[in-house]
């Protein structure tokens, strides 16, 4: 029942993975978004991107999710990038400084170009 009000996939058409979110993301369901992120981490993806232009709303478990896979990703050189959050979600990542460690971009295209040259050579 929880699992309708968020729905994830994964884009592959793109030079890196790209997790589509779309719905709520609160202590419900929470779970299904951090296990769709450890999906892509268990791939082997470095630097991570979510669309989250379809998300309505995330409390702070989901900022929670967010933090976690940062501090999985950042040893290893990786990175999470974040496009297209809504104005209240991006709000809350400039209060809470998560913006100072992640990437917030508003298209992926931005989000592609802001990577460093060695993360897309060795997307390949």
């Amino acid at each position: 029942m929880d699992n309708l009000r968020l729905q994830t996939h994964v884009r592959s058409d793109t030079p890196h993975p790209v997790l589509i979110v779309a719905g709520e993301i609160d202590v419900f369901t929470a779970p299904l978004f951090k296990q769709a992120i450890v999906n892509l981490v268990a791939d082997g993806q470095r630097h991570l991107f979510l669309d989250m232009r379809e998300v309505s709303f995330m409390d702070s478990s989901g900022f929670g999710a967010l933090l976690g896979a940062t501090k999985r990703l950042r040893p290893e050189g990786g990175s999470l990038n974040l496009i297209g959050c809504n104005r209240t979600i991006q709000r809350m990542l400039h209060l809470t400084r998560l913006d100072t460690i992640l990437g917030v971009f508003d298209t992926l295209e931005t989000a592609l170009q802001a990577l460093p040259p060695s993360a897309t050579a060795a997307s390949g």
